[in-house]
């Protein structure tokens, strides 16, 4: 998976969202899921690596607004996203975003207008 995911990293911490607390959390969690000790809800690795590359880690309030991030407002302008909210507040949204690509949240991070 870092793989995959290395472009993004490459990215640094101005450029992507993987660097954020509560976003790393959810990966995680997302993760976890795929390992053979997982007791509900086990997905396949392929599976996974299906709903992670289909995300975009972009650093954007477009995509991270009410899931792991809050947009930031100057003048009624969209200035950013602020991940300050942390792993403990945001986390488990963020997972069942990653996880479940229907739902609304799931939708959003990946730039999925319904």
């Amino acid at each position: 998976m870092t793989t995959n995911l290395a472009p993004e990293l490459a990215k640094g911490p101005k450029g992507t969202a993987l660097n954020a607390p509560a976003i790393l959390t959810g990966l995680g969690v997302a993760v976890h899921h795929a390992t053979e000790w997982a007791e509900t809800d086990q997905i396949t690795e392929e599976a996974l690596m299906n709903v992670v590359t289909s995300v975009k880690w972009d650093r954007s309030a477009q995509y991270w607004d009410g899931v792991g991030g809050k947009a930031l407002v100057k003048d009624g302008q969209v200035t950013g996203v602020s991940f300050a909210g942390g792993a403990k507040d945001s986390g488990g949204r963020v997972a069942d975003a990653i996880l479940y690509p229907s739902t609304e949240l799931g939708r959003k991070i990946r730039g999925i207008v319904a």
